[in-house]
């Protein structure tokens, strides 16, 4: 076969015809039709419950080979310079849900990717990175795992880089350090780890770095005060340590300084108002940081500040007097500090803060503030919704007219030294919720002003710790929005309890322990209406007559305590019990689930060891877990085992736990009694604890044989009295093994010492993550010692006496776990410890321990006396 050959001018139209036929067909299958592919890749990879896709359709042309894809929902094309090309894809909020394809790196001309709030889930892919004219990236608030991938720090364009609210890790700083056309990084919510490096500062254009709740470490680097125009610097809640560089404060243009919930630490330079002047938001709070000296004078001179945030440091002295003169302050929080006022002056800084008439917190509580508390309170913002004055020494009757505070909903007064009656002006707070008086002196009759019934918001009372007396007015159990706790106890309230509890259906908590309650007949029936009530504590009181039946069927309830008292009557229970069981604790009835009885026996001792109950034969002796079948085992007849009869009237109420994890397998084992070696039944009650709100534990440490008060130390040896509002304590029924183990089986070698009533070890919880201090003592010998310390100890309250931990009792030994004061006694802190007290410390020191023995000897319910103290 031959070929003819072509001449010259014909070959040059069939080149021709061929580049043609690449411009008109070849080019839009390989550039705009590619970018339709990576679309259509995209949608076929997630799901759209919306239909807000519904437009990107293969189908839609325009009767052309380019698909008509730049008419789609949230698909932006280029114009002139890049006609047909995808350039931005705007899909925010609109519930997407699936991954994203890696496809869409084959859109080369993307500028704009915003793909935040919706339900992305997988690694982001590493192809998006083929985009390198990129200049936003946002893909906040999805649900996106794994690393960002190291190419990105190709996308030398990029200006905005945000990912916040997603569960991504790495190191990602070390990725985006050398692109230096960034504004915006914002890397919030995630579990990004890593330093921060000091090659940050090469990011000159940087405006916003937000870095909070991560886990970022090490120090903050001096060099970040190079990005001269840096706005906002957020990295709170971090694993952040060191001394805050100074060349932090030297940014002239920061707007946002966040430094809270880290492990820093330094003092606020006392021209931060002339060096940050623009500054609108300062926080250096809470967690571990160690922030110390005064407040600076001159933030007055930040013109916009309108969030300071220094609680939970160590600042000291006087707040300064003009702190709110521009009127912008919104929230003033410098509550868990050191900070002082006594006298008229020392207060002015109210008088300042009345400016502000957009203020809606002022948060004052756990400092040294004394004295009375000043008038000018009542001409604060009528925004204002929380007041914090708690745990501080205010004391006289506070002059408080509230009534103009009318969008007040937290009022905490709680751990002063209040005297009088309880203000009546918060019966004009329409608003308030949650209402926290405890802990003071306030006496006479609880007022129930003709207003009362406007509390239509109320969910938390807590009244408890005062010298109240007289019935508890019916009133108050007719606010029905009561939804998380009522507490009247430790008072000296007597009468009745209305029958009108039975209206307050919502409520989880009732606590009328530690009064002088008594019953007309019996316990009120209408109690079974309380369809969520959860703890019920009527505890210590002069309750007579039988427990009632109609317990049982308020099947929320996990805590029922009516120890102390005189109630008589059977307990009903159909647990499977081994020999032994039923000493100390009365089971619980089955409609309790997993929450138990306190009683104690009416002999006012321990039982003997016959056992009450009689376990059937196929139970196990020494079970580790058994459970609690309502179904199960019936209780003994009555020809063999007769069911006890108990009387409630004394006994320990361990009746104040928390949310902690004594033993992991208990919580995913409902309806459950543990057995301990000597057969003594451990309810879950005692185990899995039950949080609280606004109560305080009895806080005392007792040394072999005498009563011992212990002050507290904080970080530098300087005492300091542990927080108490609304901080959730524990006292919880341990096992002898997990004590054994804390002990290393009460070695000789964690003997703390040896007195009348027993032997002291030193042990650490693991469970807890806490060092403890353990009192050992004999069964045989030393029941009363034991019920008697209990029975102090329940009663006491105050910042100044360290905390009861937990205790456990077994067939030979009665053990009470206390927190231990590692520093040792102040006497070695003062002769054999490195460390020099300063006067002002010491000064601190009489104060604390002077404050916490008025209580015992004057202030308390019933007076204590001891015979040794060593603080």
């Amino acid at each position: 076969m031959k070929i003819l050959p072509i001449s010259w001018p014909c070959a040059w139209r069939i080149s021709m015809l061929t580049l043609l036929t690449n411009i008109l067909f070849v080019s839009p299958l390989s550039t705009n039709y590619s970018d339709f592919l990576a679309l259509m890749s995209f949608k076929s990879h997630i799901t759209d419950p919306k239909q807000a896709l519904s437009s990107w359709d293969a189908a839609s042309s325009n009767n052309t080979n380019t698909p008509d894809f730049c008419q789609w929902m949230g698909v932006t094309c280029g114009d002139r310079h890049h006609p047909g090309r995808v350039t931005a894809i705007r899909l925010q909020d609109l519930g997407l849900a699936g991954i994203i394809s890696e496809y869409l790196g084959n859109l080369t001309q993307l500028h704009f990717l915003d793909l935040s709030s919706n339900k992305l889930v997988g690694d982001i892919p590493s192809r998006i990175s083929n985009c390198r004219k990129l200049r936003t990236i946002n893909l906040n608030a999805n649900l996106f795992s794994g690393f960002v991938p190291g190419p990105f720090g190709l996308l030398s364009k990029l200006t905005v880089f945000n990912v916040s609210h997603n569960n991504l890790t790495g190191e990602i700083l070390t990725t985006l350090s050398n692109l230096t056309a960034l504004v915006t990084i914002d890397t919030d919510r995630n579990a990004f780890n890593g330093q921060i490096p000091s090659r940050l500062s090469n990011l000159t254009s940087l405006s916003d770095l937000f870095l909070a709740k991560n886990s970022f470490s090490g120090n903050v680097p001096a060099d970040l005060g190079k990005i001269t125009n840096l706005v906002t610097f957020d990295v709170m809640k971090n694993n952040l340590e060191g001394i805050v560089p100074p060349s932090i404060f030297n940014i002239s243009s920061l707007l946002v300084l966040n430094l809270g919930f880290n492990k820093l630490g330094g003092s606020l330079p006392l021209d931060i108002g002339f060096k940050l002047p623009r500054l609108i938001i300062l926080g250096t709070h809470e967690n571990n940081n160690q922030f110390e000296g005064p407040i600076p004078a001159s933030l007055s001179n930040a013109s916009e500040l309108g969030y300071l945030f220094l609680r939970g440091n160590r600042y000291r002295g006087l707040i300064p007097r003009d702190i709110g003169i521009h009127g912008n302050l919104k929230v003033f929080s410098v509550g868990h500090n050191e900070l002082q006022a006594s006298t008229t002056s020392d207060w002015d800084f109210l008088t300042s803060l009345t400016n502000c008439s957009k203020l809606n917190i002022l948060d004052l509580e756990q400092n040294n503030f004394a004295g009375v508390m000043p008038n000018s309170i009542a001409n604060l913002s009528q925004e204002l919704q929380w007041l914090t004055f708690g745990g501080n020494h205010l004391a006289g009757t506070p002059a408080l007219s509230l009534r103009r505070l009318r969008k007040l909903t937290n009022l905490f007064l709680n751990d002063n030294l209040f005297t009088g009656t309880l203000p009546i002006d918060i019966g004009q707070l329409s608003s308030l919720q949650n209402p926290d008086l405890s802990n003071n002196r306030f006496e006479g009759q609880i007022p129930i002003p003709v207003s009362l019934g406007n509390l239509s918001n109320l969910e938390f009372m807590d009244l408890s710790y005062h010298l109240l007396r007289g019935q508890i007015p019916r009133e108050i159990f007719t606010i029905t929005s009561l939804t998380i706790c009522l507490s009247l106890s430790n008072n000296a309230l007597s009468g009745t309890i209305p029958k009108q509890i039975g209206q307050l259906n919502s409520l989880s908590r009732i606590d009328l322990s530690m009064n002088k309650l008594y019953l007309q007949r019996k316990i009120p029936k209408r109690l079974n209406t309380l369809g969520v009530l959860e703890k019920l504590d009527l505890s210590s009181n002069n309750l007579t007559g039988p427990i009632p039946n109609f317990l049982e069927t308020i099947r929320t309830l996990n805590y029922l305590n009516l120890s102390f008292n005189n109630l008589s009557g059977p307990v009903r229970d159909t647990t499977r019990r081994p020999p032994g069981a039923g000493h100390g604790s009365g089971a619980a009835p089955p409609g309790l689930g997993r929450g138990f009885l306190s009683t104690h026996w009416d002999s006012g001792s321990l039982p003997t060891s016959e056992p009450i109950w009689q376990a059937p034969s196929r139970a196990p002796r020494r079970p580790v877990h058994a459970r609690h079948d309502p179904a199960g085992a019936p209780p003994p007849s009555s020809g063999t085992n007769p069911r006890p009869k108990l009387v409630l009237d004394t006994g320990a109420a361990f009746h104040y736990t928390s949310d902690v994890n004594l033993l992991h397998d208990l919580q995913e084992i409902p309806h459950q009694i543990v057995y301990e070696a000597g057969g003594h039944p451990l309810p879950v009650a005692g185990c899995r604890s039950i949080p609280t709100l606004g109560f305080s534990i009895p806080e005392v440490f007792l040394s072999p044989g005498r009563r011992i008060l212990s002050v507290k130390q904080n970080r530098t040896g300087q005492p300091r009295p542990p927080t108490t509002h609304k901080a959730t304590k524990t006292i919880v029924d341990l096992y002898n093994s997990v004590l054994a183990d804390a002990t290393r089986d009460f070695h000789e070698d964690n003997n703390l010492g040896c007195g009348a009533t027993g032997f002291v070890y030193q042990g650490h919880l693991r469970t807890l993550d806490r060092d403890v201090a353990i009192k050992v003592m004999s069964l045989s010998q030393r029941v009363n010692d034991f019920n008697s310390e209990v029975k102090v100890i329940t009663q006491l309250k105050h910042k100044n006496i360290v905390e009861l931990v937990g205790w456990c009792r077994t067939n030979e030994k009665l053990l009470l776990v206390y927190e231990l004061m590692a520093k040792g006694s102040l006497s070695d802190v003062l002769h054999k410890s490195e460390e020099n007290l300063s006067w002002e410390q010491r000064y601190k020191i009489i104060l604390d321990l002077g404050s916490a023995l008025t209580y015992l000897h004057v202030n308390c319910k019933e007076f204590v006396f001891h015979g040794d103290i060593k603080p």
